[in-house]
């Protein structure tokens, strides 16, 4: 949050606050309703007042990339508004967090004039191991608790784990688990996760620490 003062005559001074505004760039729909769901829950918690906007990208990684570098360079040439924090989210898949990380730089870098704009989250493999990080949360919205196994990086385990935890609290789940992500971040342990679960540990630090810096700001 920040403040101007603006004077239109003598002695006819106010304050003008302005919401900060973050743009989220994700991979698919359900990065947005997770994330989302993290953010209002901090911005709730903070009284921050920001302001979400959503761009995703459908159609993988190279796709993504390209409309992300794409992006940046529209805020180069204001074509876009200048947010005050980009967050982009894609899953790590096989390739762990600093290699993910490290590819998404590769954009950053056409544009540094940016990068202290831009963090990541980046769940490690994918999203929904983050669905399932906390046991109690997870018993809270669908009524029995999960196990979550160590990291494994098959093509489509989680999204498998997921749906047989569901599945086997006798929740019907259309949407993969997307439509509970909302539940679950609302009853969530954030200190729990944060400290247990590394991936997902970074992006709340990184959010935190924008939220505070706007409190305070």
């Amino acid at each position: 949050m920040t403040a101007r003062s603006d004077c239109l005559f003598p002695g006819g001074c106010f304050v003008v606050i302005s919401m900060p505004d973050i743009t989220v760039f994700c991979e698919d729909s359900f990065h947005e309703k997770f994330i989302g769901a993290v953010l209002r829950r901090l911005d709730a918690e903070k009284r921050t007042g920001v302001k979400l906007r959503f761009l995703s990208a459908h159609g993988g990684l190279p796709r993504m990339q390209s409309e992300f570098t794409n992006f940046l360079r529209d805020l180069a040439r204001d074509r876009q508004s200048l947010p005050d924090a980009v967050i982009v989210v894609v899953d790590a898949n096989c390739l762990g967090y600093t290699e993910r990380k490290k590819q998404l730089d590769s954009a950053v870098e056409q544009y540094p004039q940016f990068k202290h704009l831009v963090s990541y989250a980046i769940p490690d493999p994918h999203i929904e191991r983050w669905m399932l990080a906390d046991a109690g949360a997870f018993k809270a919205v669908f009524g029995r608790g999960c196990t979550i196994p160590q990291v494994k990086c098959a093509k489509d385990e989680y999204k498998r784990l997921l749906r047989k935890e569901m599945r086997e609290s006798k929740i019907d789940a259309p949407l993969g688990g997307e439509e509970f992500a909302e539940d679950i971040v609302r009853v969530m342990d954030l200190g729990h996760v944060e400290t247990n679960e590394a991936s997902l540990g970074r992006f709340l630090k990184n959010a935190k620490g924008l939220f505070n810096g706007w409190k305070n700001g």
